[in-house]
């Protein structure tokens, strides 16, 4: 758990990111890439390199650095698991897990919003965005679930070939916990007493 917090640094998370893309490279080939000064990376490096993240690769130089080439050590990392009976620390790091990943998504349709790239002309759109507020049942959310592994799928094998865009893609679904209001009290005593009067016709 300690060690995927390193991940959750949003400067960090997209070195890593610059090198699953680049393949492996220099600390200034990622700093071109992301735009970033390559001075203000190499302590996240160190830090991803010693959590596990990246690899180091290559012939040191101890006095220019020469040779010092990095890897990302996956082309994807999931995301510890909790149980029901976690801590409150690594259910908040399931959440930072997903706010990290979400903005990492964001990010990318940003750039691609402000390069023009993004579209929607009849049938050839090239970017969804979804918000869904629904009730599912445990087996329909295994569906949901079933689905999204499927979706996975057909990135993995989009990953592998590396034909056409690339392309970012975040998905989420999770319960929703409401605090009880005034209204939904409300309602819950109207439908009740609809229920009484009906049963005294």
């Amino acid at each position: 758990m300690k060690a995927w917090k390193a991940i959750l640094s949003p400067l960090r998370r997209e070195i890593v990111e610059s090198m699953q893309k680049l393949g492996p490279c220099s600390i200034a080939e990622v700093a071109r890439d992301i735009g970033r000064p390559a001075d203000g990376l190499y302590r996240h490096v160190a830090v991803l390199v010693a959590s596990g993240f990246l690899l180091e690769i290559g012939e040191r130089d101890a006095r220019r650095n020469v040779g010092r080439r990095y890897d990302a050590a996956a082309d994807d990392f999931l995301a510890p698991r909790v149980s029901r009976l976690a801590s409150a620390d690594a259910r908040d790091t399931v959440v930072r897990t997903a706010e990290a990943l979400a903005k990492s998504s964001i990010r990318a349709l940003r750039a691609s919003a402000r390069a023009g790239r993004i579209h929607c002309e009849h049938d050839a759109r090239n970017f969804v965005v979804m918000h869904v507020m629904s009730w599912l049942t445990p087996a329909q959310f295994k569906e949901v679930r079933t689905l999204v592994i499927r979706m996975a799928r057909v990135l993995e094998r989009g990953r592998v070939a590396r034909v056409g865009d690339p392309y970012e893609v975040f998905a989420i679904a999770a319960p929703v916990t409401r605090r009880a209001g005034p209204d939904q009290a409300g309602r819950v005593k109207a439908s009740t007493r609809s229920r009484v009067r009906s049963s005294r016709r």
